[in-house]
């Protein structure tokens, strides 16, 4: 029987360097062109990872490029739910247990639903892995650390050795917002630089400039943080910007991936850290217990069978059908060679026909305990004669 499977094909701060993932996100269309024609496909790019979601029931040529090269990681089936699961609980990040990768999963997954890459076997896999997560945060087995851009932030203010610093923050997201609260309450001053409009309460005390005053806005700070997504190879600082200034910062902090400030502007004598920097000195080792181990396996193994099922779900709609024609057929039997007593003799011969239908595929009708359990229904579903269609959207439930 010919059938379709989940796999991943990923890389993150663990398997390449900062150029590598550069290269893949300035290329990112020539990357995702491998996964095309897959049935359904969901991508996660992050700072620290770009990774393929995809179900398909033909993987060998995606499988026979990817896999030979170390700077990615191949997983199928059950392991890529797991993964994914250890990554919305922020076990694979820089900080284990940080939040902010959960909302990142979220928003990748409404976008590939608006696009129409997700149907039903992925949007299962990804729900039910979203709730579980909050479901084990929820239940204090994780430990939420800081942010890491609040980690990267008390590491950078350390490395300066003063108080009352000048802070400028190039952009005005999430990471932007983080960074700017932790910073505040130390009474430092603080400026952003950003070209969306912005409300006095987002970064209230602060001086907002625009991309244009971007030099008037850096020239004098100690500490600059570059916290932004731009095009490509279009860095916001360079090595002239930095020459040009009176006074240069002791210290540039650029977040982005792909990074947003020239590295050769510590050529300059200005301290540089890239996320790979960051990475190395904000890096934390957090072994999750054994009993959260066990616990992540058995949740990936639920949200797997339950995915699985839906696929054969289609199949077991047609068999009530059948069933539903065997009752009307059957009752139409019994009522011509019944026809001489009408009282209650329809009535039992439908509700028997029900019944008897219902012990045939009850146990097809039950959602799969394991993954034995799953291959008996399978095997079920062949012996009465349903097959797979090879072209057939087995997705739509």
């Amino acid at each position: 029987m010919t059938t379709s499977e989940l796999y991943l094909v990923g890389t993150s701060y663990k398997y390449s360097n900062i150029e590598f993932r550069e290269y893949l996100i300035e290329n990112f269309e020539s990357f995702a062109e491998d996964f095309k024609g897959c049935n359904e496909k969901f991508s996660l790019i992050t700072c620290n990872r770009i990774e393929f979601y995809f179900i398909t029931e033909n993987p060998l040529e995606i499988l026979k490029k990817y896999e030979p090269d170390k700077r990615y990681y191949v997983k199928k089936g059950k392991e890529a739910v797991e993964h994914l699961l250890r990554v919305s609980l922020g076990l694979d990040s820089f900080l284990p247990g940080e939040e902010s990768i959960y909302y990142q999963i979220k928003d990748s997954f409404i976008k590939a639903l608006k696009k129409g890459e997700i149907r039903s076997s992925l949007r299962c896999i990804i729900n039910r892995t979203l709730n579980s997560s909050k479901k084990i945060r929820k239940a204090g087995l994780v430990t939420a650390n800081n942010e890491i851009a609040v980690e990267i932030a008390k590491k950078s203010i350390e490395h300066l050795g003063q108080k009352n610093i000048k802070a400028v923050i190039i952009g005005s997201g999430r990471t932007a917002k983080t960074i700017y609260s932790y910073l505040k309450n130390d009474k430092n001053r603080i400026s952003i630089v950003t070209s969306r409009k912005l409300y006095d309460l987002e970064f209230q005390g602060a001086d907002v400039y625009s991309y244009n005053q971007l030099k008037e806005a850096i020239n004098g700070a100690d500490i600059i943080y570059s916290a932004t997504t731009i095009k490509p190879k279009s860095y916001i600082i360079d090595e002239d910007i930095i020459k040009g200034l009176t006074i240069k910062p002791k210290l540039i902090v650029d977040l982005g991936v792909p990074r947003n400030i020239n590295p050769k502007v510590k050529d300059l004598g200005v301290s540089y850290w890239d996320m790979e920097e960051t990475y190395r000195i904000t890096k934390k080792e957090e072994n999750a217990s054994e009993y959260l181990n066990s616990l992540i396996a058995q949740e990936a193994s639920n949200i797997y069978l339950a995915a699985y099922y839906k696929k054969i779900r289609p199949e077991i709609k047609a068999l009530m059908k059948k069933a539903q024609r065997i009752i009307s057929q059957e009752t139409a039997i019994a009522e011509k060679y019944l026809s001489v007593n009408q009282t209650e003799k329809n009535y039992i011969i439908n509700k028997m026909a029900e019944r008897i239908v219902k012990k045939i595929l009850e146990p097809l009708l039950n959602n799969p305990k394991n993954e034995k359990d799953l291959m008996k229904k399978i095997k079920a579903l062949e012996a009465l004669g349903v097959k797979y269609g090879k072209n057939k959207d087995s997705y739509e439930a």
